[in-house]
C-alpha cells in the first residue's frame, strides 16, 4: 500500500534545512552543489516526524544517492542535477510500509521541497497462527508478515492466518498480497478469501470478503476500534486447487493505534492584568503519540472557543474587571482534545480594592475539574499562599513515582483582597497516571494562606484529580 498524503510539520523552516545540510546530505556532499531536495518523512496517521526511513534519489544522478532521515524526519540531497526529473524511493524503518513519488522536477535556481507521510503496517512483525496449520514447510505464517514479498505463507488447502497486534488499533485498510512461493506458480496466489476483526480473540466480526484478481494487491476495508487480532481465511487459490496450495506472501494492516489525548497547563505573563489592555497568555501541552496542530482558547468560561491559534500563545483583551475562567485546549493530528482551565482576575485601575474585614485568612476551594482545582483566598492584608500535593505511599509506589510531594507552589497577594490561583496536577505525573493506565489520582492537598500580621490558616484535604 502506498500513501499520497502529505503533511507539512510545524517546524519545517529552509534556512534550519541548510543550516544543518552536513548532517543531512549524503557523504561527500558538504555544501549544496547543483540542485538539490528537501522535506519531511511523517507518520500518516500521528503527523509526527519519522527517524531512520531511507530515501533514494532515482533521476539521473549515478549512482542514485541515497540517506536516511533524521531523528525529526528531516532529509536533505544535494548535488543533484537542477531541473531534472526524478523519483523519490522511501522506505520507512522497520513496521512503515514504503513508498515511491514519480515525477517531482528539481528546481533550476532553488531548493525543492517533497514531504512523505507513510502509514505503519502494525502486522509487521507480528505474532502470526495458522488454523488448521496445513503450511508448507519453508513457508510458515510468519513470512506473511515478515515485509518481505520474496516470502510468504503457502497452505496445502483452506485454513485461516491469525495476526495478533501489538497494540490495539482502530484498523482501517487490510492489504492482502497474493503470489506464489515456495517455488509454488502464481495459479498458486490466494483468490477468494475472507477477514476476520476481532478485541480480544474470542469475538470475531466479519470486515471484509471476495476475490483477488491475478496477483495484484487487494486494499480491502477492515474498520474496526481497538482491533487486537486479524484472521485471513484463505479459501481457495487463482488455479482452482490444480496447484495444491493456496500461497499468499503478505498481509498488512493498517489504522491508528491508541490515542493520548493533549495534557498541559495555561499561564499569564503577568501577576496583574488591567481591563483595556493586552492579558498575553502561554499554553504548555505535550502529546506523547501525535503532534499538536492548533490551540483553541474559551475567553469567557461559556463552554464554546472563541479563538483558535497554531501557536500555544495568545492575547486578549477585556472590557469590564472581574474574575474569568480562561479554557484553553490543543487538538492533535488525529482530533483528540485536551483542555485545561485557569482563573483570572481583571482589574480596574481606577476603582480602589477595598479590604476584607476579617481576623484571620479565609481558604475556599472549587470543585476539581479534570487535572484543575481552583482556589481562592480572602485576607485583610497583603497574604502569602502555599500548597503542596502529595502522593499516598501505595499510590506513588502504583504509578512508580520517584517522590511522594509532586508539587509545592507559593503565591502572594498584590495587597488585601482576594486572591485566585488553580492548582494544577504536575505533566510529569499525568504522564506516570498514563503509563500506570489510571484514570485518576487522589492526593493529600496542604493550603495554606498567612497574612502579614502572621495570622494563619491551614487546610487539609483529600482531593482526587481526573
Amino acid at each position: 500500500m502506498s500513501s499520497s498524503r502529505r503533511t507539512v510539520p510545524a517546524l519545517l523552516a529552509a534556512t534550519a534545512l541548510l543550516a544543518c545540510a552536513c548532517a543531512g546530505a549524503p557523504a561527500g556532499a558538504a555544501s549544496l552543489i547543483g540542485g538539490g531536495l528537501t522535506g519531511y518523512v511523517t507518520d500518516a496517521d500521528t503527523g509526527l516526524g519519522l527517524g531512520g526511513a531511507v530515501l533514494t534519489w532515482n533521476g539521473t544522478t549515478a549512482p542514485a544517492p541515497s540517506l536516511t532521515s533524521d531523528a525529526g524526519g528531516r532529509f536533505l540531497f544535494t548535488g543533484l542535477d537542477a531541473g531534472s526529473t526524478g523519483a523519490l524511493a522511501v522506505a520507512g524503518p522497520a513496521g512503515y510500509e514504503r513508498t515511491t513519488i514519480g515525477a517531482i522536477t528539481l528546481p533550476a535556481n532553488d531548493l525543492g521541497t517533497q514531504n512523505v507521510a507513510i502509514h505503519r503496517d502494525w502486522s509487521a512483525g507480528a505474532e502470526t497462527s495458522a488454523a488448521p496449520d496445513a503450511s508448507v514447510p519453508g513457508c510458515a505464517p510468519a513470512q506473511a508478515t515478515d515485509d518481505d514479498r520474496a516470502t510468504g505463507w503457502s497452505t496445502t488447502g483452506p485454513a485461516a492466518l491469525t495476526v495478533a497486534l501489538p497494540v490495539g488499533v482502530d484498523t482501517t485498510t487490510v492489504v492482502l498480497t497474493p503470489g506464489g512461493v515456495c517455488g509454488h506458480g502464481d495459479g498458486a496466489a490466494l483468490k477468494d478469501y475472507k477477514i476476520e476483526i476481532s478485541p480480544d480473540g474470542a469475538t470475531w466480526t466479519t470486515a471484509a470478503s471476495g476475490a483477488l484478481a491475478g496477483t495484484s494487491d487487494g486494499a480491502v476495508a477492515a474498520t474496526g476500534n481497538t482491533i487486537r487480532f486479524v484472521r485471513v481465511q484463505a479459501l481457495t487459490a487463482q488455479d482452482g486447487g490444480a496447484s495444491g496450495t493456496i500461497d499468499l506472501r503478505e498481509v498488512q494492516v493498517f489504522g491508528g493505534g491508541p490515542n493520548v489525548a493533549p495534557a498541559g497547563t495555561v499561564s499569564t505573563d503577568s501577576n496583574k492584568n488591567y481591563i483595556k489592555s493586552v492579558v498575553r497568555f502561554r499554553a504548555a501541552f505535550t502529546d506523547p503519540d501525535s503532534t499538536i496542530v492548533r490551540y483553541l482558547w474559551d475567553f469567557d468560561g461559556d463552554g464554546r472557543f472563541d479563538q483558535a491559534t497554531t501557536s500555544p500563545q495568545v492575547g486578549h483583551v477585556w472590557a469590564a474587571a472581574g474574575t474569568y475562567r480562561l479554557t484553553a485546549g490543543a487538538r492533535d493530528f488525529r482530533g483528540a482534545l485536551g483542555t485545561t482551565t485557569f482563573d483570572l482576575r481583571v482589574i480596574d485601575p481606577s476603582i480602589p480594592v477595598e479590604p476584607v474585614i476579617q481576623r484571620k485568612p479565609l481558604i475556599t476551594f472549587d470543585p476539581v475539574d479534570g487535572i484543575d482545582l481552583p482556589v481562592r483566598i480572602a485576607c485583610s492584608s497583603v497574604c502569602t499562599f502555599t500548597a503542596k500535593l502529595v502522593l499516598s505511599k501505595r499510590t506513588a509506589k502504583a504509578i512508580k513515582a520517584k517522590r511522594r510531594t509532586i508539587l509545592t507552589m507559593k503565591r502572594k497577594t498584590e495587597g488585601p483582597g482576594l486572591g485566585s490561583w488553580t492548582i494544577e496536577l504536575p505533566s510529569k505525573t499525568i504522564k506516570l497516571l498514563h503509563e500506570a493506565k489510571r484514570k485518576s489520582v487522589k492526593v493529600r492537598l496542604t493550603a495554606t494562606a498567612t497574612d502579614r500580621q502572621k495570622r494563619r490558616t491551614t487546610a487539609t484535604r483529600w482531593v482526587t484529580f481526573r
